[in-house]
């Protein structure tokens, strides 16, 4: 089994890649293959609805490009669940949106959950996708946002992680028995969070390559019922 993760910005270098790959093989299971690439093209971070729509054309491209180089699942390494609907259109194997995902496994097992986001400019953003959402609407709290002082993350390497305890204090203090980590370069954090408090925290990263994995081995997959195929009538250019 091959499972292919886009991330919708160019700017990671391969060391940086090749560590995520080495991260996600801990959920999966024995011989299946992860891959984590890059758009070519598009915006360097992704931080607004603007960087959204120039990845968006490019994720899909990659999708189309990694379906015919025989992977078994894609995974849109995004919280944001960028192109999800358009790249669905495109292949006929599960694609997966760790987005909707991790919202779906907390509103299973939580009462009430917080989202923790990387910027306060980015709540927005992800608290009016997520009312979409009957899952969010019900059970989250808030949308939390970690707005780390450049200064700090370059002098002291755990900042992050002391940000993440403190926003994490404050959704407990809310009533919240879980968090979603709404960035998944957050995913190195989860157990340590986990350790040092009493609440569930859900790993989007983690999730969405062990649900790629479970997809392609109980035959889940979106429908065209659902999803009618793109038949290019409007005549895009797709290379």
């Amino acid at each position: 089994m091959k499972i292919k993760a886009i991330m919708p910005d160019k700017a990671m270098d391969r060391k940086t890649l090749d560590n995520r790959e080495i991260m996600l093989k801990k959920v999966l299971s024995a011989g299946v293959e992860i891959s984590v690439d890059c758009i070519k093209k598009g915006p360097d971070e992704l931080d607004c609805y603007t960087d959204e729509a120039f990845a968006s054309s490019e994720l899909v491209k990659e999708a189309i490009r990694a379906k015919k180089e025989g992977y078994d699942a894609i995974i849109i390494y995004c919280f944001s669940d960028v192109a999800i609907d358009a790249i669905r259109e495109n292949v006929s194997i599960p694609v997966i949106g760790p987005g909707e995902t991790s919202v779906a496994v907390a509103g299973m097992l939580c009462n009430k959950f917080s989202v923790i986001t990387t910027e306060s400019r980015n709540i927005a953003r992800t608290y009016r996708r997520l009312m979409k959402n009957s899952v969010a609407r019900e059970k989250m709290a808030s949308v939390k946002s970690l707005d780390i002082p450049i200064g700090e993350l370059r002098t002291n390497p755990d900042a992050a992680l002391r940000y993440l305890i403190e926003k994490c204090r404050e959704a407990v203090n809310e009533g919240c028995d879980g968090i979603i980590l709404g960035c998944l370069g957050m995913a190195m954090y989860s157990e340590e969070i986990e350790k040092q408090l009493s609440l569930k925290v859900f790993n989007p990263a983690f999730i969405a390559a062990a649900y790629a994995e479970m997809c392609v081995r109980t035959g889940i997959v979106h429908s065209r019922l659902s999803y009618p195929l793109f038949k290019n009538e409007s005549n895009l250019d797709m290379r």
